[in-house]
This record gives C-alpha cells, sequence and structure tokens, in this order.
C-alpha cells in the first residue's frame, strides 16, 4: 500500500507541466554596424564592349549590396 502511493505520488510530480518560457523585449539593437557600400567601378566612356563590363561589374555589386541589406533586415524581422 505504502509502495503504490509513493508511485502515485511520483507519477504526480511527473505529470506536472513545465512552465513555458517567457519572450521578453530586449533593448538591444540588432544591427551593430551598418553595411559598407561597395565603391562602384567608373564607366569608360570609350567603347561600348568596356561600358557595359563596367556597368554588369556595377550591377553585380548593388545585386551584393542589397542581398547583404536584406540578410540583416530579415535577422532583424526575426527577432
Amino acid at each position: 500500500m505504502r509502495a503504490a502511493l509513493l508511485l502515485v505520488c511520483m507519477l504526480a510530480g511527473c505529470a506536472a507541466r513545465a512552465p513555458s518560457p517567457e519572450m521578453l523585449p530586449l533593448a538591444v539593437p540588432c544591427i551593430t554596424s551598418r553595411p559598407v557600400a561597395p565603391s562602384l567601378p567608373a564607366v569608360p566612356s570609350s567603347g561600348i564592349y568596356p561600358q557595359v563590363q563596367a556597368l554588369l561589374a556595377r550591377e553585380k555589386l548593388r545585386a551584393a549590396y542589397e542581398r547583404e541589406l536584406e540578410a540583416l533586415l530579415d535577422a532583424c524581422a526575426a527577432n
């Protein structure tokens, strides 16, 4: 009888719900430093081929910078 009572008490202790974690807002900035904008190459005035190459290089740098900014914003929005 005593063992059964002890078993019931132990099982009742295991059945208790664990406290749920509370999410509290913290006054911490999510972005510590602003990313540096890339220095874009100058577009030469001679010939169409060098101009297109320079413009494509500028586009790739700009797209990479935008992806970096979007990743930072997504990280802030997730918090």
